[in-house]
C-alpha cells in the first residue's frame, strides 16, 4: 500500500511470552508529554521542510521541549545509530527509561525487515542476556532521512481522515488499532523484572535494495537477564561522546558579573572570566541528561540538574533537596538559586515550579505555552524569578522585570538555558549552538564554540 509522498509504514508489537499482540496499559503517574495509550488527538502537519524543526513543533504541542541535538552531529553517524539516538531521545524527554544497548543480533534482525520492505522480526532470546520478555518493531520505506522518519513515526501517525492519507498503513477504517502504533513501540513503557529494571536493547538498520527511495528498520526488546554478549553502541557512550559534546544546556554567573560557567548536557562545566571549575559530571555515567546549572551566593560553587530532577553539587554548593525519584509532570529543563534563603528553585517545561528552602512566587503550569520552558534565573534579593521559553520568550514573577527577549526573533538554535547578571540585574539567554544574548546590561564574555 502506497502512502502519502510514496512513504510506506506498517507496524508490529507483540509480547512474546503471551504470543499476542499488546499495548501498555499502565503508565507512571505524571509521566511528561502524551504518553501511550492516550496518544495525541490527530497529527501534527510538518512545520516546515526541516523535520527537526518539525518535530519540535510535535513535541511543544505535547508540552515536551525542543530535540536539543545538533542535525549535522547526528547526521554524521551511520543510519542505525541515528535511529538509536532519535529513538532515545523521544523517550528520555518524555521521562522514560532510554534502551540501553545496540547489539550485533539485533541489528541483523532489523536488517532483514530493511531488506525485505516489511516490519523486522524478532528473537525469543538476546545473547547473553536471557529470554525476550518483549519485543517491537517498527519500519519505514521511500526516504533516507532518520529525522523525516522520526516524525512520521512519531507525530503524523494516526487516523488523516476519509478524503486524506496517512503516513501509517495500517491506521484505517480496516484496522484503526494500528493507529499510532509506532509511536506506541518507540514510547512503550516496559515492564520491571521484579524489584529491577528491566534491560532494554534494540537494533536499527538501512537498506536501498528494501524499498524505492530507502528502507530503515529497528527493533526494540526488553529482557530480565544482563548486558547482551554483543553489544555495538551503548547509551552512555552517546552520551558521553559525539551527540553530547555539542549539546549546551545552560549559564551560570559569577556574583560581580566578572565571569560565568556553561555547562552541556553530558555533565561537561566549561568556565569563562573569573569563574573557577569545581568540578563536573564529564565522563560519569548518567541515567538522564543534565539540564541546568546555577551558582553559589558567593561564587564558588555550583549545582547541576538532571531532567529527572536530580541534583549534584559541587565547590562550596550545598544539598536542599531534589526531585529525583518522584513521579513528574513535565521533564526538569532549569534551576536558580534563591540568593536570600540559599535555598533553590526547579523549573518543569510547563512552567511548573518546585521550591527547596525557597519562596514561590507564581508558575506557567496551568497555561497553554506556544513553546515550552527551557530554563529560568533569579532575582539576587530572592524576591522574584524568570523562565525562559524555547523560542526565546521571558515571564516575569514576584519583583523580577522584563529587560528583553528572542520572542518572535529568528533563531539558529532553540534557546536552552538562561541566567542573571547580578551586578547590572540583567540576564543572559543561551542557545543550543552556544549563541550567547544579553539583556539590560549584561556583558558578553566568550561562550563554548560550537
Amino acid at each position: 500500500m502506497y502512502c502519502r509522498r510514496g512513504r510506506i509504514a506498517t507496524w508490529g508489537l507483540g509480547l512474546v511470552a503471551a504470543g499476542a499482540v499488546v499495548l501498555a496499559s499502565t503508565l507512571p503517574a505524571g509521566a511528561a508529554g502524551i504518553l501511550p495509550p492516550s496518544n495525541p488527538s490527530a497529527n501534527i502537519a510538518p512545520a516546515s521542510s526541516d523535520w527537526l524543526s518539525s518535530i519540535d513543533t510535535g513535541r511543544a504541542d505535547e508540552g515536551v521541549g525542543p530535540m536539543t541535538v545538533s542535525e549535522s552531529t547526528v547526521s554524521a553517524m551511520s543510519v542505525p545509530e541515528q535511529i538509536f539516538v532519535l529513538v532515545n531521545l523521544e523517550r528520555i524527554d518524555r521521562g522514560l527509561q532510554p534502551i540501553q544497548y545496540m547489539t550485533n543480533q539485533l541489528n541483523l534482525d532489523a536488517l532483514g525487515g530493511a531488506n525485505a520492505g516489511s516490519d523486522p522480526g524478532f528473537p525469543t532470546a538476546v545473547n547473553g542476556s536471557g529470554p525476550v520478555m518483549y519485543g517491537g518493531s517498527i519500519w519505514a520505506g521511500g526516504l533516507t532521512n532518520v529525522f523525516e522518519a522520526d516524525y512520521y513515526w512519531m507525530y503524523e501517525d494516526g487516523w488523516g481522515g476519509l478524503l486524506s492519507a496517512t503516513s501509517n498503513a495500517a491506521c484505517n477504517l480496516l484496522s484503526a488499532s494500528g493507529c499510532w502504533g509506532h509511536r506506541d513501540i518507540i514510547l512503550h513503557q516496559f515492564a520491571g523484572c521484579g524489584g529491577a529494571a528491566p534491560t532494554l536493547s534494540m537494533g536499527a538498520a538501512y537498506s536501498e535494495a528494501g524499498y524505492a527511495g530507502g528502507s530503515m528498520a529497528a527493533v526494540l526488546i526488553s529482557t530480565c537477564g544482563g548486558a547482551p554478549s554483543d553489544v555495538t553502541m551503548t547509551w552512555n557512550q552517546v552520551l558521553g561522546g559525539l551527540l553530547n559534546a555539542n549539546r549546551v544546556i545552560g549559564i551560570a554567573t559569577m556574583p560581580n558579573g566578572s565571569g560565568y560557567w556553561e555547562a552541556e548536557a553530558n555533565g561537561t562545566v566549561a568556565n569563562f572570566g573569573a569563574a573557577a571549575n569545581y568540578g563536573s559530571m564529564a565522563g560519569q555515567t548518567l541515567n538522564h541528561p543534565l539540564v541546568g546549572i546555577a551558582s553559589t551566593p558567593d561564587g564558588r560553587g555550583y549545582w547541576l540538574v538532571a531532567s529527572d530532577g536530580g541534583i549534584f553539587s559541587y565547590g562550596d554548593a550545598s544539598f536542599h533537596g531534589s526531585m529525583g525519584g518522584h513521579s513528574l509532570n513535565q521533564p526538569i529543563v532549569g534551576l536558580a538559586l534563591d540568593r536570600a534563603t540559599g535555598g533553590y528553585w526547579l523549573v518543569a517545561s510547563d512552567g511548573g515550579i518546585f521550591s527547596f528552602g525557597a519562596p514561590f512566587f507564581g508558575s506557567t503550569g496551568s497555561l497553554h505555552l506556544v513553546q515550552p520552558i527551557v530554563g529560568m534565573e533569579a532575582l539576587a534579593n530572592g524576591a522574584g524569578y524568570r523562565f525562559e521559553a524555547a523560542d526565546g520568550g521571558v515571564f516575569c514573577f514576584g519583583q523580577a522585570t522584563f529587560d528583553g527577549s528572542m520572542g518572535g526573533q529568528t533563531l539558529l538554535a532553540s534557546v536552552v538555558g538562561m541566567a542573571a547578571d547580578l551586578a547590572t540585574g540583567g540576564y543572559y539567554l543561551i542557545a543550543g549552538n552556544g549563541g550567547l544574548f544579553t539583556f539590560g546590561g549584561a556583558s558578553f564574555l566568550g561562550t563554548l564554540s560550537l
